[in-house]
């Protein structure tokens, strides 16, 4: 008995395994294409729905999908009706696996994964090498079907288990709900909806189970994979728990209606389907929920969207929701730094905010003014090291050239961010002292100030813009006025001399004058640099 159990559990874990190595050499040769697709997703439902599939046919597994799109709803990057399409497609990919693994290439496996790596072990090039991965995970997943169904083969003389397929192979109503709850059970545990796929088609080849009994428990695991999903967001925000909700909703859904509906057809429909190949029906039947629940759901999106609402209650005080960088999206280096890019222009708009307050300051002279710089400098420096740690972490994975330059330029910019909001910090404290003092600029000095400011406030209006739509002519505008910052900068300070050797300025304005506008020119060339980088990232 330990030599079946040994032999079926080496065979799952080769299986699982080949989907591994296919896994991540699909991600490698696809270069982020499907990640870039979810990321424009937003067009309209059917895209949305495309890139699920897409995304889940690279990464094997429509759970891994959903978490990735639940860390971008909680980014703020994804909206939830975009989510559920996405969600929906996941669904629908995951079950390419499954369509693989019944065809029996058993025989044939060896051969693939020897012939497949010859080409990975002896190719000049990376892409040579990934493809030739792709067929050596490819094989081992039929290597493992082979193992499981060997294992299996003396399972059929043991009257226990030949009991329990009487008990169950023509299942009543508590049978049919007892399979549903298994099936939901084992995903729950094993968390891999295509292995329990694939352990189930080795056992239909050794007549271990009929399709009357996959049926409910191929409904079984599809419910039972979204608690992956629904466990990665405990800590996350609400509308990403709701994200989490709306795929359980969708797969209870199509369970419900073939449990009241379709229950006596769905198995004469796929019989017809593909008569005398079992394997094949049970393949057919994990598509044929997964499309079908889809095409059911489809108008009712908004549907679900409303009850995730209901069903995830806002907290009594009011929930802020804020754009947290989401550890899940490691794994996906591309939306993790499209993640971080927002995460950047965020902390860039809390920066600029300190500046404009400074303005205030230098004109109103208000001590409240230098209280909020110095509480939103501290927020501004735990973001920025957020930031920054979430970078390394993500320098660590497997990531591309191109991803690791743009994280570079990520984190080079925070510095320049940060040192926005420190020199917004010394202005405010400038004219603290310049009120304590008793100094006092002539009406020109300070209409020069208050001139210089806003024309700096300008360049960050722009630059903001600039960011946000990654516009490389907008950041060159800024880079060019910036120049013209500097001559003015020197043109304000010789007429200030030329103001103080005539006496119209008071004494001890003259130090304070300088100091003034040497910040806020420092604050410019920040501007500059960020433009710079703004240029450079829309390469990406």
């Amino acid at each position: 008995m330990w030599i079946i159990l040994f032999q079926i559990l080496g065979g799952a874990g080769l299986l699982l395994y080949g989907i591994e190595v296919m896994k991540d050499s699909l991600e490698w040769i696809s270069e982020n294409r499907g990640q870039r697709l979810l990321e424009a997703s937003g067009k309209n439902t059917f895209m949305s729905i495309l890139a699920g599939i897409v995304v889940t046919g690279i990464n094997q597994k429509s759970s891994a999908t959903t978490i990735m799109v639940v860390g971008m709803v909680n980014a703020g990057m994804m909206s939830l009706v975009q989510a559920a399409g996405v969600i929906m497609g996941a669904n629908i990919g995951t079950t390419i696996t499954g369509q693989l693994l019944a065809f029996r290439f058993e025989l044939l496996a060896p051969s693939i994964v020897g012939i497949a790596a010859i080409f990975w072990r002896y190719s000049k090039t990376k892409r040579v090498q990934y493809t030739a991965e792709i067929f050596v995970g490819f094989g081992i997943m039929f290597i493992g079907m082979i193992f499981m169904e060997m294992g299996m083969d003396p399972l059929r003389s043991m009257d226990s288990v030949m009991g329990m397929l009487l008990t169950f192979g023509q299942p009543g109503m508590t049978e049919y709900i007892v399979l549903i709850l298994i099936g939901f059970g084992v995903t729950s545990l094993v968390k891999s909806s295509s292995l329990l796929i694939g352990v189930m088609i080795a056992m239909s080849a050794q007549g271990l189970i009929t399709l009357e009994m996959a049926v409910p428990l191929i409904m079984g695991i599809n419910v039972g994979k979204c608690t992956s999903a629904i466990w990665e967001t405990r800590d996350a925000s609400r509308t990403a728990k709701r994200a989490g909700v709306i795929h359980l909703l969708f797969n209870l859904f199509g369970t419900v209606l073939v449990v009241l509906i379709f229950q006596y057809f769905v198995v004469d429909f796929l019989k017809m389907l593909s008569p005398d190949h079992l394997p094949r029906q049970l393949a057919n039947a994990h598509t044929l929920f997964n499309l079908g629940t889809t095409i059911i759901c489809l108008p009712l999106i908004r549907v679900f969207v409303s009850v995730s609402d209901r069903l995830v209650p806002a907290k009594k005080k009011t929930e802020q929701e804020t754009g947290n960088l989401d550890v899940r999206m490691l794994e996906t280096p591309g939306l993790a730094l499209a993640q971080t890019y927002n995460e950047v222009i965020a902390l860039a708009k809390m920066s600029f905010d300190s500046f404009r307050t400074s303005c205030h300051c230098v004109d109103k002279g208000d001590d409240r003014d230098l209280g909020l710089l110095r509480e939103r400098e501290a927020i501004l420096i735990r973001l920025q090291k957020d930031i920054e740690v979430y970078l390394v972490k993500l320098a660590q994975k497997n990531i591309t050239k191109e991803q690791h330059e743009m994280l570079n330029l990520m984190l080079g910019v925070t510095g320049d961010i940060e040192r926005i909001s420190d020199l917004s910090i010394n202005l405010a404290e400038l004219s603290i002292d310049k009120k304590e003092n008793s100094i006092r600029f002539s009406t020109d000095a300070q209409k020069d100030i208050v001139e210089f400011h806003q024309r700096i406030c300008g360049l960050i209006d722009a630059l903001t813009k600039a960011m946000e739509e990654k516009d490389r002519a907008m950041a060159n505008s800024i880079l060019s006025s910036e120049i013209k910052i500097k001559d003015i900068e020197t043109a304000m300070r010789e007429r200030h001399i030329e103001r103080l050797s005539k006496g119209n300025c008071h004494p001890g304005s003259g130090v304070m004058f300088i100091d003034l506008i040497n910040s806020m020119e420092h604050v410019a060339q920040h501007l500059k640099k960020i433009g710079q980088f703004v240029i450079e990232i829309s390469k990406y």
